[in-house]
């Protein structure tokens, strides 16, 4: 379980999170949001990159607010994530065996999931963006983290190639069985990977019954209850 509460966040006087409080269970729960409505925030502040303001944050039954994120074990996944130009398939995955988690087995559990035994040898600049963005998921599961953060990873993907990918990385992250905030501002996106929804607007989170409800809320700001 991935519990945050009352999490308040802000940047110069401007305040980007209010009061936040969510739970994510071994589910994958979208969280939609317009652009700059504190989405990235959020999930840095879980993941123990940004610090905040005020509020909590629980992996299970462990407070971690004050924990540096090397201690967390979380997987995070950011917009545009970056593999190493100078190494292969294979070497990108086994980097995510750095801090002593995950195994071989782990590695070549991931390798199979994520289809890339083809590819193992390439180097980024040889890859597709599908493949790219494969890559990246498995770096992030091989320390089998605790809870999954994902941050528009399939950002900047063509239509038609997100409706092939996004039940992928579904399969994926269902057989890791752990929670995963998945974050989007693209209703699709969102139908196409989530067992369950909430929106952000305003700086505050608000649980909804599916991408379409979190659609209307975002563009009417018709938030008023739960």
């Amino acid at each position: 379980m991935l519990k945050v509460q009352g999490i308040s966040k802000s940047y110069n006087r401007e305040r980007v999170l209010e009061n936040v409080s969510l739970e994510v269970s071994p589910e994958i729960k979208a969280l939609i949001g317009l652009n700059g409505s504190g989405k990235s925030t959020l999930l840095k502040i879980i993941a123990g990159i940004v610090p905040l303001d005020q509020g909590k944050v629980w992996l299970g039954d462990e407070e971690v607010t004050r924990q540096p994120p090397e201690k967390r074990n979380v997987g995070y996944v950011p917009q545009n994530p970056a593999l190493f130009q100078h190494l292969t398939v294979d070497e990108n995955i086994r980097y995510g065996l750095r801090n002593g988690r995950g195994t071989e087995n782990v590695v070549q559990e991931m390798v199979e999931l994520m289809d890339l035994k083809e590819v193992l040898h390439k180097k980024p600049s040889e890859l597709s963006g599908g493949y790219k963005s494969r890559t990246c998921l498995a770096r992030a599961l091989v320390p089998r983290p605790r809870v999954m953060l994902l941050d528009e990873p399939l950002n900047g993907m063509d239509a038609a190639l997100k409706e092939k990918m996004l039940p992928e990385f579904r399969k994926v992250l269902k057989a890791s069985g752990i929670p995963v905030l998945f974050v989007t501002h693209d209703v699709r996106e969102a139908e196409l990977v989530a067992d369950s929804f909430a929106v952000i607007h305003d700086g505050q989170v608000h649980a909804v019954g599916g991408a379409e409800e979190a659609f209307h809320k975002m563009c009417t700001g018709s938030l008023g209850g739960e």
